[in-house]
């Protein structure tokens, strides 16, 4: 359990969609609003230091980040030094150019591996999602305007996905991703006058080149999306075997404070320790499957997660799909491609 936490600041609502909440001196976390879907805009983190600033993530695009930006502005006059991206998916540091435009000489840390990531296997997804996304958001916009029995929660969902999918849709083609300009294999720490942040790559897990950020004297923890909320994101790009050790590593971290990804901000682990035992159970499961010399279409016959289904989903239609689609699917083909040595 993690200690408690006095709240001495008020959280301020931004209109351009997300809450900056003060969690420790100097300390800001910019919390996405949206409503929960299928569509992801990541949470940042402004970390103000006695003579500059280090952002972690940076959002999907440089409209988002430009917002976020704004907001940071009216917080402090101290300029930006380094920008740390957890991972290099498109919503935690397609923002980065903006903060390049408004912050010359500033210092883009990924993960060692990060550039090769983007250069590669981000470029494919983002051209992929350009070319299907939009029948999507017209799949969304057709069910508002046809189904009369749309739950609230369904609907302020889709409305929040449809928004995001055109601005995405108008401003991706436009992407140019700005690679880091330091690579981290293990770890680097910031001394930034008073503050020390300490980067650590735990292992594999979300992706190839996770990182977290922690500061050890206030006990901050920034998990990127190791940790994210309300469902769990494997997704394709996830290695679920190596993902479980990844998060006991990170999990051993004296935390106060959990800013993840996606989702508000966590004063206990009872959140993150629940998404442990779902990659635990899963793992487990396929694994019996793979030494019994399942096939992947009977592993995915085999392997039941309905009680994780529940716990996390509850009963929620919307909820549940975005389990299956972001855990069952592509957690049992990941996991099982990682026992049969095929990943």
């Amino acid at each position: 359990m993690l200690a408690g936490l006095t709240n001495f600041w008020s959280p301020q609502t931004i209109a351009a969609g997300f809450t900056l909440e003060p969690v420790a001196e100097g300390v800001y976390a910019a919390i996405r609003t949206e409503a929960p879907g299928y569509s992801f805009v990541a949470n940042s983190v402004f970390i103000v230091n006695d003579d500059d600033v280090v952002v972690v993530d940076t959002g999907i695009g440089p409209a988002v980040a430009r917002e976020q930006i704004a907001a940071l502005k009216k917080i402090t006059a101290k300029p930006v030094k380094y920008v740390i991206n957890t991972h290099w998916h498109d919503d935690h540091m397609m923002g980065n150019a903006a903060y390049r435009d408004a912050y010359p000489g500033v210092e883009f840390i990924a993960h060692a591996d990060a550039k090769a990531a983007i250069d590669t296997t981000g470029a494919t997804n983002r051209k992929q999602l350009i070319e299907n996304g939009p029948a999507f958001v017209a799949q969304l916009q057709k069910r508002l305007a046809e189904k009369k029995d749309l739950s609230e929660e369904e609907r302020a969902s889709h409305l929040a996905d449809s928004a995001w999918g055109q601005r995405y849709f108008a401003e991706a083609p436009q992407f140019k991703p700005v690679a880091p300009t330091l690579g981290v294999a293990t770890s680097l720490d910031l001394v930034r006058g008073s503050r020390a942040i300490q980067i650590r790559y735990l292992g594999r897990a979300h992706t190839a080149e996770d990182l977290i950020v922690y500061l050890p004297k206030e006990k901050i923890l920034i998990s990127g999306d190791l940790v994210v909320w309300p469902i769990p994101l494997f997704g394709s790009t996830s290695f679920p075997l190596d993902y479980a050790a990844t998060l006991e590593k990170m999990l051993a971290l004296p935390t106060t404070v959990l800013i993840p990804g996606h989702g508000p901000v966590m004063r206990d682990d009872l959140y993150a320790r629940s998404v442990l035992a779902l990659l635990n159970g899963l793992n487990d499961q396929v694994k019996a499957a793979a030494a019994r010399g399942e096939s992947l279409a009977d592993a995915r016959k085999y392997v039941d997660l309905g009680d994780f289904r529940t716990r996390f989903a509850g009963d929620s239609a919307l909820k549940g799909s975005l389990f299956d689609n972001y855990v069952l699917y592509p957690g049992v083909q990941r996991s099982f491609q990682q026992a049969t040595g095929t990943l």
